[in-house]
C-alpha cells in the first residue's frame, strides 16, 4: 500500500485554478504544489496550447510563490534544467486572484509572451506574516 500524500496547505488552491483552465480550454499538462518555505507551485500547460505562441520545444508554466502570487515561466524543454525556466516574468495579479481571474490572466499568457515589467519583481507579503493567507487558502480544501 501506498503510502498517503502528506497534505500541503495551498495544494487544494493550486489543483482549483489547473481545474478552471482545463475548464476553460486551456489545457493543463501537469500541476504540483510544494511545501517549501516560501510555498510554491507550478502548472504546466499542455504543448500543444502554447506552441502557436512559444514554439513546439517550449514548456510554459503558471509559477505561484506565496510571497510573489503568480508568474509566468517559459523555456526550451532541451535546455530548461531542472532548477528552473530560461524566463520567468511576474504577473502582478496577487497572491490568491480567483481561478476564473487566473484563466483571465492564462488566456493572455497563452496567446502572447510577456514582456518584462522594467521593475523590480512583485513581493506581496512574507511567508512567516500572519495575515489570514492560511485561513483563505482553506477555503479551497474540501476533503481532499
Amino acid at each position: 500500500m501506498s503510502e498517503p500524500t502528506p497534505y500541503i496547505s495551498h495544494a487544494p488552491y493550486i489543483e482549483a485554478v489547473a481545474n478552471a483552465l482545463d475548464a476553460a480550454g486551456l489545457t493543463v499538462a501537469d500541476w504540483n504544489g510544494d511545501d517549501n518555505d516560501p510555498r510554491d507551485a507550478y502548472i504546466e500547460f499542455d504543448r500543444t496550447l502554447t506552441a502557436p505562441t512559444y514554439g513546439d520545444d517550449t514548456e510554459v508554466n503558471l509559477l505561484w510563490n506565496e510571497e510573489r502570487g503568480w508568474m509566468v515561466g517559459w523555456g526550451d524543454v532541451d535546455s530548461v534544467s531542472q532548477s528552473g525556466l530560461d524566463w520567468v516574468i511576474d504577473l502582478f495579479c496577487g497572491v490568491l486572484p480567483t481561478p476564473a481571474e487566473m484563466v483571465d490572466e492564462a488566456r493572455t499568457v497563452v496567446a502572447k509572451i510577456p514582456r518584462p515589467q522594467g521593475g523590480p519583481y512583485g513581493r506581496y507579503r512574507d511567508s512567516g506574516d500572519d495575515d489570514g493567507l492560511d485561513a483563505q487558502l482553506a477555503t479551497y480544501h474540501h476533503n481532499h
